[in-house]
């Protein structure tokens, strides 16, 4: 098995967290926006709003995380590591 540089784990880390983190709050502000508008349209106030957003872009997040993880770990690491 071919050793793999740190550099290659650097690369393959930076992809992961600037997808993850943008992705993550792309979906995080259009889900939260929606939320954001039916609850206020049914009476909650501006802290249970900030409540309830945070969670759910928190669980919006959980996903996205683990396909770019999957997603960058099979595209940059493991054919470096299956060549011989």
């Amino acid at each position: 098995m071919k050793e793999l540089s740190e550099f290659d784990y650097f690369k393959a880390w930076l992809l992961f967290f600037a997808v993850a983190t943008g992705g993550s709050a792309l979906a995080g502000i259009i889900v939260g926006s929606f939320l954001a508008a039916f609850m206020g349209a049914g009476g909650a106030t501006l802290l249970e709003i900030a409540k309830v957003a945070r969670v759910v872009a928190f669980i919006i997040g959980l996903p996205i995380s683990y396909v770019t993880f999957r997603a960058v770990v099979g595209k940059f690491l493991l054919p470096k590591l299956e060549e011989d």
